[in-house]
């Protein structure tokens, strides 16, 4: 098999701040662009033979390179309260399997606890971490060891340049205020699905294609961020002259 150098893109672009996701690291390698809505793409695009040739050479060597203290991941262990902050994962962690799922930027590990019945052959696996991320610097040194450079984002205060949301906490950009914006004036005009999850959805969708230098957000995430809204407009409203 070819080495990832061969079919990988020579140049690609990832977002202008300290931490990225798994996903965007992976999208980015193999796509040339980072894209956390992978499982929103056209079918067949993130699971064909090469692509998933690509992410599968990638997340082994981000496993090496991780056990070898050359990239640093972040994440939330299963069970935290997201509040807690993001834990840094211990290298040595590394030093066994572990399943980086990075379509949903989770780690998955074997579960050995005793086994049911029905699972008589292989244990299944659980998800260990969530909301994973990495070290963006020491990600593009991996990268330009397998001789891919990348494209140096512009300065996202210069008129006319790119611009990433940088509203969150340090390193943790977010666009809440845009899809906020927009819900509210939905919401307010009666523009608005049945479903949250279908609203979330089609703010998500539309903040990928209104501010596409932004950092972008999943469905999921939009739902979390605009839930009150949404529950505050669902209240049916106080009868006439009641306090």
């Amino acid at each position: 098999m070819n080495s990832s150098v061969d079919f990988a893109p020579k140049q690609l672009k990832l977002p202008d701040r300290k931490e990225i996701s798994l996903c965007e690291a992976v999208t980015a390698f193999v796509f040339g662009k980072a894209n956390t809505m992978i499982r929103e793409m056209i079918d067949g695009e993130a699971t064909n033979e090469e692509n998933s040739a690509k992410a599968k050479d990638l997340t082994e060597r981000l496993h090496s390179a991780a056990y070898a203290g050359r990239i640093k991941f972040r994440g939330l262990k299963n069970g935290d309260n997201p509040a807690d902050g993001h834990k840094v994962i211990d290298p040595l962690y590394f030093s066994e399997p572990r399943g980086l799922r990075w379509a949903s930027d989770e780690i998955w590990v074997r579960d050995l606890s005793p086994r049911h019945p029905k699972f008589k052959s292989q244990p299944p696996f659980t998800m260990d971490w969530r909301d994973v991320h990495l070290d963006r610097e020491d990600f593009e040194a991996l990268l330009q060891a397998m001789g891919v450079s990348v494209v140096q984002s512009l300065d996202a205060d210069a008129p006319g340049k790119l611009k990433t949301s940088r509203t969150g906490g340090p390193g943790r950009p977010t666009s809440k205020h845009f899809v906020l914006k927009k819900a509210r004036r939905r919401l307010d005009a009666g523009d608005y699905p049945s479903k949250l999850s279908v609203f979330s959805r089609e703010l998500a969708d539309a903040l990928r294609n209104e501010e596409p230098d932004a950092a972008p957000m999943t469905a999921k995430t939009v739902a979390n961020a605009i839930r009150k809204l949404w529950n505050e407009h669902q209240k049916p409203p106080k009868p006439a002259g009641s306090s």
